[in-house]
């Protein structure tokens, strides 16, 4: 319900109460908890607190008359009841506080939610004061600035031509002063993810920076795209992210390429193979992104997929010990991209004469922001897909 509507129902509410110097009814909400499930949606927070508001309205309107009035009021709401005695009132508020308990239960993302709903019998002057502290409240509920990850454009270096052939919508990470791709920042030192990540709204942004790029006017580089294992790995968020991905002309999907990433040391082949075939009916080509350590890798092209790679963990350089290890890493790779006919991209480079050393062993793909910087003038915002002929990918 619009905003005017309401408060002019509110205003015939109060007119009606002060002719006969009678209370009003009203139930106030309050939603407990909703701190804790928003630090832990991270960028996913705008799309969970609609669903938390979409879905407690539905609820809170099959406990409502026609008559009553119902305004969102920060973390809750508040409820101005039509008529009833304060005994019923009350046991209108427990059947409300019932049914949104089981819908918060029935909801695995809203488990830890609880509702508190108490009736007031208010008089015109103590209604009027709580009803403008809910719409302000819910002003500057609606305000907060929602928390989102930097998205940057990488150049993709390509070794064989030496020089820059794509660009690559991916999520940023700074620490210490260095920039490098990540989601998740511990997933370089183990290659492991905690339960419960989730990164649906910021693929679907990344999605959308990637779309309007490949529309660009002229002739655009081959634009690449991260997506998360995790979006990949859980059923809805696929389906929803490949809803979201099937919007656009199929014209512009077939010139994307694809990265999977972050993908779990341990990630089973059939896993990959159904990521990678749900992609492949989107876009040109789909890569692997996997631990740096992952020795699980000598039949990845049996998922699909046209190349596999990961990120350098830290700075690296031929001189010392630490970097003559990644050095036989990276032959190791070489090798087995080379018996299944995949290429092999590594992100992460810091030092021109070690990635000069990699391009001797065969790399195909480099990413680096010492070398090749990141463009970091692009926000997680999502944009309605659009198309342009002129877009190109790597083949």
């Amino acid at each position: 319900m619009s905003a005017k509507p309401v408060l002019d129902q509110i205003g015939h509410r109060l007119r009606e109460a002060s002719k006969v110097g009678g209370s009003i009814e009203a139930a106030q909400v309050k939603v407990i908890g909703l701190e804790e499930i928003r630090v832990a949606a991270g960028a996913r927070w705008p799309r969970m607190r609609e669903r938390v508001r979409n879905g407690s309205m539905s609820i809170l309107s099959q406990h409502t008359g026609p008559d009553d009035v119902i305004v969102p009021a920060g973390d809750g709401y508040l409820i101005i009841l039509a008529e009833g005695a304060p005994g019923d009132s009350q046991r209108r508020c427990q059947e409300m506080q019932d049914a949104l308990l089981r819908f918060y239960l029935g909801e695995d993302a809203l488990k830890s939610l609880r509702p508190d709903v108490c009736g007031h019998s208010l008089t015109t002057e103590s209604l009027t004061s709580l009803i403008t502290e809910s719409l302000e409240a819910d002003k500057a509920h609606q305000a907060a600035p929602a928390p989102s990850q930097p998205i940057g454009l990488v150049p993709m270096f390509v070794a064989h031509e030496k020089r820059i052939a794509a660009s690559v919508c991916a999520p940023i990470l700074t620490e210490r002063g260095q920039r490098r791709i990540a989601y998740n920042p511990d997933f370089i030192v183990d290659g492991r993810h905690p339960q419960g990540l989730d990164f649906l709204d910021l693929d679907v942004a990344l999605l959308d920076d990637a779309l309007t790029h490949a529309a660009a006017p002229g002739k655009p580089r081959a634009i690449g795209l991260h997506v998360h294992a995790s979006t990949m790995q859980h059923r809805k968020a696929r389906e929803h992210y490949l809803a979201w991905m099937d919007q656009a002309p199929p014209e512009v999907r077939g010139r994307l390429f694809v990265t999977i990433a972050e993908i779990e040391k341990g990630a089973p082949l059939i896993s990959l193979a159904e990521w990678s075939s749900a992609l492949r009916q989107h876009v040109a080509r789909v890569w692997l992104d996997f631990h740096y350590s992952d020795h699980a890798i000598t039949s990845v092209s049996g998922s699909g997929a046209w190349a596999a790679g990961f990120q350098l963990p830290g700075a690296a350089s031929s001189a010392n010990p630490r970097g003559q290890r990644l050095l036989d890493q990276l032959t190791y790779w070489k090798r087995a991209m080379r018996n299944q006919n995949m290429r092999l991209f590594v992100h992460g480079f810091h030092d021109q004469a070690f990635f000069n050393e990699a391009a001797k062993l065969g790399v195909d793909f480099a990413t680096s922001d010492t070398l090749w910087p990141f463009d970091l003038g692009h926000g997680a915002q999502r944009r309605a897909p659009v198309s342009h002929p002129n877009s190109a990918a790597i083949s």
